[in-house]
Formats: structure tokens, C-alpha cells, sequence
């Protein structure tokens, strides 16, 4: 088995890459190994015009579809020229692909296989054959090249004899005159093909030459003459020589290769590996193709053992090449490596198998890392699913490919679109109303002009038709080398903050109102009645018959009593939020608890309507710090406000769940929807819906100023097939009175 042959098989087993370029001659698409052939990364040749990895002159072969390869150059990153093998053709789409060889190896193996054969040639073209020709009776005809071979003149007439004793042995020593090879053939009628003799000149100089002779005949088979050939062989010697020291340094190539190669003969068995081979097993084991069982390996796919006869190698004496299969090793000292395997067989001639050879290259450094990197992208997909902001990202063409559960929860649904019907998701901006196109999208922005967007305010109508406000941010994503490669966009959703400064605005206003009726026309006519009535339930007890004065007076004293509580709610509110004293004994109550009080106070209520009244929770809801009996009675208000509105046979659903700082509470109803300016005005002292005129309008004024006095906000928004949902967030950490 030669080196070249060995080479040729290293040649063979080179990657090739693969390039596919748009129809405006940007490249769209390349692989690993045509990112190893540029000595670039991936994202530094994506976009970039194939026109500046080609020189003028061999643009057209890039152009033009061929199933025939053709040699050009390419330029790498460092700004030198790699000599490749192209083939390409154009795609249906119009895309042109382009697949390279890279053939700087086969260019330098050529060259100097070139060089070996001009050389060779050379020796051909000037071979020093001195032919002469010796007549029986002695007469003698030469060229010129026998007299520059044996460093003198010769004479035509003068025979043989005036050379003879320049002919020599091959160690020196002379030939004696009958075992001239013309002497020779002349007696003996023989040829002589190729004997080594040496010349020596008259200058001493020995001239190694092979001497061969053949019979001249006449008519009658009778030997004329001979005629003799001589061939220098000084420069087959130092060829002979310089093919020496070739294979010298085709074996050190060899043997400070990279990675590791083994050889394989005919019959299988392991003849030959290099120090690299040794050193990724840690050692080697020259054994044939049955017991190829030592060398321990398992399929990084399946993790299955590899057995004796599925190696590479084994298949490769069968006939089969194999490319870059993955696999891990167990060395022979015991340790775990991960190499790329790769066999061609070795053929003859003729296509008979001869051996295979076999490269391990060890990626255990690479594999390892790759595995760290597939961990740390799903620690941060984990992460981008925790965050309690929407998270939306795109690719270069703007094309929403990822979005998070919380943007899912903030738009109620997702849309992964590209920038041309951005108009499927909704939206105005806050401070002028106006609808947001789809080119001014923040996400839209980053991509066209690489803009970055930071809290932008803007309202969004969700994919179930809820309103919520939020606050946009995006920017654009960059490869190293600056081109935009990507957006991506984080949604803040802030509704109850949004209701809170609305209502806050509000506040002063609502609550002077409030407090001037508190103060002149409940507070003290509700004294004067409960002082009143509570005298008149202690003198009935002594009265005969009195009892049912005393019910009577009992039952005032309780309305009393409620209504005095609520106006001592009005006022707990109203200065605590006016930074007043706190009327409020706040402490931590389970989320769950409240809930299931007030739900359990309000069904006997529902039951005698016959009312469908249901409660959801969802998950483990934490602790708010609030004052319990408040909150109670806020519950109380809200469930017969909807109890009041809601006919039979209708539903009201009481909810809770988990919220960002907080915990969020909706009680909806059935029945015709209210109109957005309702929505809007609900909350506002003396609203009532409609015609409606039972109470002075302030009930839900009241359960607005409680949830505010505890640091949350309260707000109405339209629910499919209901005719309001009203929302309340308290916050979970205790709020600032």
C-alpha cells in the first residue's frame, strides 16, 4: 500500500461545503464546512454577495448551473485564496447552490506530482542512451551521446577495443573482454537486456549505466554485428533517492496528522495507525476484523454498543465509505471519548479491494460543549417561559417565531406572523387614541431601521376581545458583525396600574363629594337613630306587651348599625387615602379565606333567587394584608349589585387567581353587555346602570375608595357572553397607610 494511494484516500474522506446564494447573489445559506473552508462564522457569511468571495474573472462558472466540476478560488477571511472544486446549478426557486471541494491538498499533491513528472520527463527527454553499433569486422557506429557517456572520442575503425577497458562492473572492477556484452552476443548469437555496468571516464568519474544487446543477423541467419544501448542511470539513482526521502516525509505527514488514521489490509487486519490513533485510544490493538470487539464504542444516537462487524472499518473492507459518524469510545486506559469516524476501502487497479482506511477525529472538547449549549438554551427557554412579562421574538424577516405564556396570557392568544399583517394585533397609543399601523410597531421598527423602543404606552385590544394597557419595549438583534439578524419585543402589562392613576385623578373629587354627605347627611342622623332606637328597645323590655315593640326596635338598631359600618367605611377610606389616621386594622389573610367567606355568605342569597352561583380559584393563592371585615363587605356589595342585575335563570361567577404583586378578583354576571362608556362610568359616585334608580348610585363608588384605601385598584372590562366582569387587585405586600 502506497502513500499516495494513502493520500489520495485522505483526499477522499475531505467535507465538502455547500453554499446557496438569492437571486440578488447574496448568499442565504452555508454549512459548517463551508464555514471552515472561509474561516468564517456563519452569521459572517449569511447576506454577504458571493461576488466578494470570487474573483471577477471566475464569476460566471458561479452563475451558470454545471454537473461537471469546476477549479476556482475563493476568498477566506484572512484574505487568502483557497483552491475549490465547483458544482452548481440553479434551483426552481431561482436560488443558485453551489457545492465546494476544497482541493488545496489535491493542488499541492498535484503539484508535486507534476513536478515529479516533468522531472521524470525531463530525464526522458535528455536519457543518455548511447546507442552504437559493432560490426563483425570490427567497424563501429555511434551517436554523440555514447562519446559524451564514456568522455572521449571515438574512432569508427578502431573497434571495440578502444572502450573495452572503460566498461566495468557495477563495484569497479573490470570485465574481462569475452564478457563484453557485444563480445558476448557476437560469440553467442544472445541478447542482453539491462545489465548494470558502470562507465569510467578518463576523468575518473564512474557513470552508472544498464547495457543491453542484441544480435544483426543477415539473410541467412548469420550474426553481422550487435547493436548496444546504455543508459545512464546517474539520474534514476538520485531519483530512486529523491523517492526515498518522499515517502520519508510522506510517513512524517503522516505521523503528525491530527487526527488519527488506521490502515487496514486486505485481509482485514490492522496493520498501521499514527501517533495521533494511539492517542485518542490511548493505545492500539493490531488485530483482524473479527476481533475488532477490543476497540469499545456505543452510537451516540441510540446509545447501543457497536459490535465487531458494524465498525466502519469492517464495513469498508466490504466495500462501503463512511462519513462523519458519531460515535463514543472507551479508551484502553479507560476514560470516555466522543470522535467523528470516518473508512473508505482502498482499491487496486482493476477496483479489487486492497484494505480500507479508517480516521477517528477526536471532538470530545466540542461535543462537550455543544451539550453545555444545548443545556444553557434550555435554562434560558425555561427562564423566557417564567417571565412575567411577554416576551416576543423574531427573525430577520420580522416573522414573530417565539412567543411566551405571558404574552400569550397578556394578547389571550398568539399570532406568529410576519411584518404584513402585524395589523392582526390591535392597538392604539395612549396619549392620542390613535390606532397603531403595522409599520409603526415597535417590533416592525427594530427590524426596517434597527431602532431601538423603550416604554412605549400603548393600549391593546386582545384576540378575545379584552382591552389592557401596556408598555412596549423592543430592539433589534445583531449578529458580530452588526447586521440585523432578529427583534425582539418585551410587553409589560400594566391595566390595573393604568386604572389606578385613572382613578387616582378622580380621587380628590370623588371623595370631598363623598365626605360632604357622610358628614352632613348620614353621619349624624344615623346617631341620632341608633341612640333613639336603642332607648326604645330598653324601655319596651319593661313595658307589658312590649315585645313587639322591642323586635322593632332591635331591627332599626341593626340597619342602623350596617349603615353606620358603611359610613365608617366611607371615612376609613377617605382619610386614609387623604393621609389622614388609618381607620383600617390590617393584617394577613389568606386569599382562599376571604373567597370562600364571602361565597358562603352569598349563596343563600343566590339559591333564593335561583341563581347559578359558581367560585373558581386557580392555584395556591397567596396572603393579601387587608382589613378582613372591609373586604367582606366589599364582596357583599359587588355580589348584590350582580345579584340585583342578573335574572333568572343566570350565572354569576366569583373568581381569584395569582397576579403580578398581588392577588386578582372578578365577579362576573350574565346577561346583556354594558356599553364602554358604562364601563368607564360605573365607578364614579351616583352612577346607576340605566333607568335604574334603586339606591343613591354610591355602592360601587364605596367598593372603589375600599380597594383603594388598601393600595389596589378595581376596574370593569367586557367578558364574551357576559354583561360585565368586574376585576379588583389587592396587593400581596401591605400597603402604605
Amino acid at each position: 500500500m502506497t502513500p499516495v494511494i494513502e493520500t489520495e484516500a485522505l483526499i477522499d474522506l475531505a467535507p465538502d461545503a455547500i453554499l446557496v446564494a438569492e437571486r440578488d447573489g447574496r448568499l442565504s445559506f452555508v454549512n459548517d464546512a463551508a464555514c471552515r473552508l472561509l474561516g468564517c462564522a456563519r452569521d459572517e457569511l449569511v447576506g454577504r454577495p458571493v461576488a466578494e468571495l470570487v474573483p471577477p474573472a471566475q464569476l460566471d462558472c458561479f452563475r451558470r448551473s454545471s454537473v461537471d466540476p469546476t477549479e476556482c478560488e475563493l476568498r477566506r477571511k484572512d484574505g487568502s485564496w483557497v483552491p475549490v472544486e465547483a458544482r452548481a446549478r440553479m434551483l426552481e426557486s431561482g436560488q443558485w447552490q453551489g457545492f465546494l471541494r476544497d482541493i488545496s491538498e489535491r493542488k499541492a499533491l498535484a503539484a508535486q506530482i507534476d513536478a515529479d513528472r516533468r522531472r521524470l520527463q525531463t530525464i526522458l527527454d535528455t536519457m543518455p542512451l548511447g546507442t552504437l553499433i559493432l560490426q563483425a569486422d570490427g567497424r563501429l557506429f555511434f551517436n554523440r551521446r555514447t562519446e559524451e557517456l564514456l568522455g572521449m572520442r571515438l574512432s569508427p575503425t578502431a573497434g571495440s577495443a578502444q572502450y573495452a577497458d572503460r566498461i566495468k562492473f557495477p563495484d569497479g572492477s573490470p570485465v574481462p573482454q569475452e564478457q563484453l556484452p557485444t563480445r558476448r552476443v557476437l560469440s553467442e548469437g544472445v541478447s542482453i537486456v539491462a545489465e548494470e555496468y558502470c562507465v569510467e571516464r578518463p576523468d575518473g568519474a564512474r557513470i552508472p549505466v544498464l547495457g543491453s544487446a542484441a544480435p544483426l543477423f543477415d539473410e541467412h541467419g548469420a550474426v553481422v554485428g550487435v547493436v548496444g544501448v546504455f543508459q545512464d542511470m546517474s539520474e534514476r539513482m538520485r531519483g530512486e533517492q529523491a523517492i526515498r526521502a518522499n515517502e520519508h516525509l510522506l510517513k512524517s505527514v503522516f505521523d503528525i496528522l491530527p487526527v488519527g488514521v488506521w490502515v487496514a489490509d486486505a485481509s482485514g487486519r490492522l496493520v498501521q495507525t499514527n501517533p495521533a490513533g494511539e492517542r485518542i485510544w490511548k493505545g492500539a490493538r493490531y488485530v483482524p476484523v473479527e476481533q475488532f470487539g477490543v476497540y469499545k464504542g456505543w452510537w451516540v444516537d441510540t446509545g447501543k454498543p457497536i459490535a465487531a462487524e458494524e465498525w466502519a472499518m469492517a464495513r469498508a473492507l466490504k466495500g462501503e465509505a463512511s462519513l462523519a459518524e458519531l460515535v463514543r469510545i472507551q479508551c484502553f486506559d479507560g476514560s470516555l471519548k466522543t470522535i467523528l469516524n470516518s473508512a473508505v476501502p482502498l482499491r487496486d487497479e482493476r477496483g479489487g479491494i486492497t484494505g480500507a482506511i479508517m480516521v477517528n477525529e477526536d471532538i470530545t472538547a466540542l461535543h462537550e460543549t455543544q451539550e453545555q449549549q444545548r443545556a444553557s438554551e434550555q435554562l434560558l427557554r425555561t427562564v423566557i417561559e417564567l417571565l412575567p412579562v411577554g416576551l416576543w421574538i423574531t427573525d430577520r424577516e420580522g416573522r414573530i417565531t417565539l412567543a411566551n405564556p405571558a404574552g400569550e396570557r397578556i394578547w389571550n392568544g398568539a399570532r406568529l406572523v410576519g411584518p404584513e399583517r402585524y395589523a392582526e394585533y390591535k392597538a392604539w397609543w395612549a396619549e392620542t387614541g390613535k390606532p397603531i399601523a403595522p409599520e409603526e410597531w415597535a417590533l416592525s421598527r427594530a427590524i426596517r431601521k434597527g431602532e431601538t423602543s423603550r416604554g412605549e404606552l400603548i393600549r391593546i385590544q386582545g384576540f378575545d376581545g379584552s382591552l389592557r394597557t401596556v408598555i412596549n419595549w423592543a430592539a433589534p438583534i445583531r449578529s458580530d458583525a452588526g447586521e440585523i439578524v432578529g427583534a425582539v419585543a418585551v410587553n409589560e402589562d400594566i391595566t390595573s396600574l393604568q386604572h389606578t392613576q385613572e382613578q387616582l385623578r378622580d380621587a380628590v373629587r370623588d371623595r370631598e363629594e363623598i365626605l360632604a354627605i357622610v358628614a352632613h347627611d348620614l353621619r349624624n342622623p344615623l346617631t341620632a337613630l341608633t341612640m333613639g332606637a336603642t332607648a326604645v328597645e330598653h324601655q319596651s323590655r319593661r313595658l307589658p306587651g312590649g315585645e313587639p315593640v322591642r323586635e322593632l326596635a332591635t331591627s332599626l338598631v341593626d340597619v342602623a348599625q350596617r349603615m353606620s359600618g358603611l359610613v365608617d367605611d366611607l371615612l376609613a377610606v377617605a382619610l386614609a387615602t387623604s393621609g389622614g389616621p388609618s381607620m383600617l386594622s390590617l393584617a394577613p389573610v389568606p386569599a382562599s379565606s376571604l373567597l370562600a367567606k364571602a361565597a358562603d355568605a352569598a349563596r343563600p342569597r343566590f339559591a333564593k333567587e335561583r341563581l347559578q352561583f359558581e367560585v373558581h380559584a386557580a392555584g395556591d393563592l397567596p396572603q393579601v394584608n387587608v382589613d378582613a371585615d372591609r373586604i367582606l363587605r366589599l364582596f357583599a356589595n359587588l355580589l348584590d349589585n350582580a345579584l340585583k342585575f342578573t335574572s333568572s335563570p343566570g350565572r354569576v361567577t366569583l373568581a381569584a387567581e395569582r397576579s403580578i404583586g398581588g392577588v386578582r378578583f372578578s365577579i362576573q354576571n350574565s346577561g346583556p353587555a354594558l356599553s364602554p362608556e358604562a364601563l368607564t362610568a360605573m365607578f364614579q359616585p351616583f352612577w346607576q346602570a340605566g333607568r335604574d334608580r334603586r339606591g343613591a348610585g354610591l355602592g360601587l363608588s364605596i367598593c372603589r375608595s375600599i380597594v383603594e384605601a388598601h393600595g389596589g385598584s378595581i376596574w370593569a372590562e367586557p367578558a364574551t357572553g357576559q354583561r360585565v366582569r368586574v376585576c379588583f387587585l389587592l396587593p400581596r405586600q401591605p400597603a402604605n397607610l
